[in-house]
């Protein structure tokens, strides 16, 4: 019996890694994000402006250390994308694990267990393949805010801050952990991730120029400006978040489909102020996540990965420029849900129980790979990006996730195992 399950999980890791390497090489072939990467790579060996046009396909958002460590590799397009696929894998495979140990699957039995693997894969297959697709970062930010807290967990503070201090350097995004590490006393950690973010700043300056690292520096804060516009209005399909869905309820835009979405029509000042004052409305509510006094360490771990899930799907929802592959960063949470009603379904009955499963399995729908234009078409497709509808969908998973709080599930664990 025990020879079987071994053939098979082998069996099973080859087919995985035989689908990672085929899967690399096709999207390498076709190209990605990764192309305007190396691109700014190639522009800044040649001393030229990496924020500027012309583009490869798009704007480079990143910082110009990201582009310094990627100079070696920018003539080797085909081999560096290939590679850097692959590894993504092992970011994702080692989050996932990462992931699972939160997790205290001795209440769930194997059948149970494995519910909760598939499902959570289920609804990350279609942001998997997209980031796979796109030749995307994300694997790499996720993957560090989980190992950072890793070794927060083994009292690592300073690997652990230097980790998450080199992501938020690379792609600004998980600069919304900072909060969370300052609320929960990691003060060494949070010192030194800010640290390193701000030592990598300045190490491109050692080897292309103070000047030429300073001007990049002034013009990648240009385009990143959170205040900027651009930023705070994004009308066009393919972007969600915050930004992208309140001013299209709130004011008249010009969108890509000729659908009206403006439930009101104020003034672009008045909808700025209401974007921020939302963003600021779902800082606020963290506390909720929190619960406990500042300054004091989370001990236990389904508390732990209930908090930290909230602050992961804060970024594609408070930050702008955010495309649907962003919102693998949701995963987590869901993941956390997919656990909570495995071990309740059969126990509660109460009307708020059923109404936070009903939206729940409505928000699991627009996570699941039926929502694709293969699958749904690609009119309906456009449709629902043209009005949010992930986006609106996230928002979701905040109240019900909050009804699903770590007290209720050991509450009823607990009430449950006495029976």
């Amino acid at each position: 019996m025990i020879n079987k399950l071994f053939t098979k999980k082998r069996i099973l890791i080859f087919v995985l890694f035989l689908y990672a390497i085929i899967t690399s090489i096709v999207t390498t072939m076709d190209g990605g994000d990764f192309d305007v990467y190396l691109d700014a790579a190639r522009k800044m060996s040649q001393n030229e402006n990496i924020y500027a046009p012309p583009y490869k396909t798009m704007p480079f958002f990143y910082s110009n250390f990201f582009a310094f460590i990627l100079i070696p590799f920018s003539h080797t397009i085909f081999l560096t994308e290939l590679i850097w696929s692959l590894v993504s894998y092992l970011f994702l495979y080692r989050t996932f694990r990462l992931l699972e140990g939160y997790f205290d699957f001795t209440f769930l039995s194997l059948k149970e267990y494995k519910i909760w693997l598939i499902l959570t894969v289920f609804l990350s297959i279609q942001f998997i393949l997209y980031n796979v697709g796109m030749i995307q970062i994300t694997f790499f930010l996720l993957w560090t805010i989980f190992e950072s807290f890793h070794q927060l967990n083994k009292d690592k503070n300073t690997l652990a801050g230097i980790i998450l201090g080199l992501s938020i350097n690379i792609k600004i995004m998980p600069i919304l952990m900072l909060p969370y590490l300052f609320y929960r006393g990691y003060f060494k950690s949070l010192f030194i991730t800010i640290f390193t973010f701000i030592i990598l700043l300045f190490i491109p300056a050692i080897f292309i120029g103070f000047e030429y690292n300073n001007f990049l520096l002034s013009d990648w804060w240009k385009i990143i400006n959170p205040t900027n516009k651009e930023h705070l209005f994004e009308t066009g399909i393919g972007r969600h978040s915050l930004v992208a869905l309140l001013p299209v309820y709130l004011t008249e835009t010009i969108g890509e489909m000729n659908f009206k979405r403006n439930i009101l029509n104020l003034n672009h000042n008045i909808v700025e102020i209401i974007i921020n004052i939302v963003r600021l409305f779902f800082l606020v509510i963290s506390i909720f996540f929190l619960r406990t006094f500042p300054f004091k360490k989370q001990d236990n771990k389904l508390n732990s990965i209930w908090e930290i899930s909230y602050f992961i799907l804060l970024i594609p929802l408070l930050l702008p420029h955010q495309g649907k592959y962003a919102f693998i960063l949701a995963i987590p949470m869901l993941s956390y849900l997919v656990y909570f009603f495995i071990n309740t379904y059969q126990i509660i009955k109460t009307t708020n129980y059923k109404i936070a499963f009903i939206f729940f399995i409505i928000c699991c729908a627009f996570y699941s790979p039926f929502y694709g234009s293969d699958i749904i078409g690609n009119f309906l497709f456009r449709v629902t990006q043209h009005y949010r509808i992930l986006t609106i969908a996230t928002i979701l998973i905040i109240p019900i996730s909050l009804y699903c709080n770590p007290n209720r599930l050991q509450t009823i664990i607990q009430t449950n195992s006495q029976k």
